[in-house]
């Protein structure tokens, strides 16, 4: 088995499709991880250090390439807030919009200090809501506007968010947003 430096920097590889600012400086400080021998055999361990100095640990039992997953998902919304909203791009949407029974709110796409793009989309009801940021793959931005959103829509299906792709074509400022 490799060492621990091995499968954190094949994390940050595997971030920068999504994220290309990533750096392992960025991930969280709380969380630390090591390969371990547990009844004779190496395991992946986590740990992750509370404010109060209490320290959980977790033994993963699992493949390389799962591992390499679960660095990625303790750390990328820390490598997402690393990279701060720089200008917003507001798409109009008629009030109303159905989002699986919660009305659209917000949709807005982003750019960001450190480059790349992202959506934000918010729904709610009367109740609850929700919100979810999508951070956007920097190869979605090879080839025509239409093929774009051919991928962005897989990313972030206008089915869920009651915006599909011939919504956003028609909203030329986006495309010219987006640098197309």
């Amino acid at each position: 088995m490799k060492d621990i430096d091995y499968y954190i920097d094949k994390a940050v590889e595997k971030m920068k499709d999504t994220y290309f600012w990533a750096d392992k400086s960025m991930f969280r400080k709380e969380y630390t991880y090591n390969i371990e021998k547990e009844n004779d055999k190496d395991v992946f361990v986590s740990y992750y250090k509370w404010s109060d100095g209490w320290i959980d640990r977790s033994v993963h039992d699992i493949s390389e390439e799962e591992f390499i997953d679960l660095i990625i998902s303790d750390n990328s919304r820390w490598v997402e807030k690393g990279n701060p909203t720089k200008e917003i791009f507001d798409v109009p949407f008629k009030s109303g919009t159905d989002a699986h029974g919660w009305n659209l709110e917000i949709y807005q796409f982003r750019t960001h200090e450190l480059g790349g793009y992202s959506s934000y989309i918010q729904a709610g009801d009367r109740y609850t809501g929700g919100s979810r940021e999508f951070f956007i793959p920097n190869s979605y931005f090879d080839g025509t506007y239409d093929e774009f959103l051919d991928k962005y829509c897989k990313l972030a299906p206008g089915n869920f968010f009651g915006l599909y792709k011939e919504d956003l074509k028609n909203v030329v400022e986006l495309k010219d947003f987006l640098g197309f």
